[in-house]
């Protein structure tokens, strides 16, 4: 690039403001810097395609009651060979083909949805959900007398308190 003219230069720096386009020994400067942006531009411009393709499957794929993770492991462990480009294409403008690779993923890999269920904090530490000794303990001692600051809506019968009690 050292040899280049002036007139080559010039033209690189056309829509520069100022002093960057009239003047060449700023020109030579904003030009080779401009080189240095245009060289990391095209090294990033891949990595934020892809965020917006994984952004947009994931999306989709929600929609489905499967997250990201999972879909992406059944594709993996099926023979879809479909890319992320592919797929968020076909998320924003073919939902119902979409839907068809989804339907498609979950019977060979044998993904489960999972349907999202509230528990009660009964049924939580019936469960083993809330392994904590201490809290349970204390769960099982104080809920009949304070039932509205252990976050239950009614107060306990008494057959749910000797429940508690015998601790099962």
């Amino acid at each position: 690039m050292a040899n280049w003219s002036v007139k080559k230069y010039r033209a690189l720096a056309k829509g520069f403001t100022g002093r960057a386009k009239n003047t060449p020994k700023a020109m030579f400067n904003r030009v080779q810097k401009s080189f240095q942006y245009s060289y990391v531009g095209r090294k990033l411009r891949p990595r934020i395609f892809r965020k917006e393709w994984i952004q947009s499957i994931n999306a989709a794929v929600r929609e489905h009651k499967i997250n990201y993770s999972k879909f992406i492991f059944g594709l993996n462990h099926s023979n879809i060979y479909l890319d992320r480009k592919i797929l968020s294409d076909l998320a924003q403008n073919e939902p119902f083909s979409f839907k068809a690779v989804v339907d498609e993923i979950k019977v060979q890999a044998k993904l489960q949805e999972k349907p999202q269920q509230l528990v009660t904090i009964d049924e939580a530490y019936e469960r083993g959900y809330i392994a904590n000794q201490i809290t349970q303990s204390w769960y099982k001692q104080g809920v009949h007398q304070n039932y509205k600051t252990m976050g239950l809506r009614r107060p306990m019968t008494p057959e749910e308190i000797e429940k508690f009690q015998k601790g099962g």
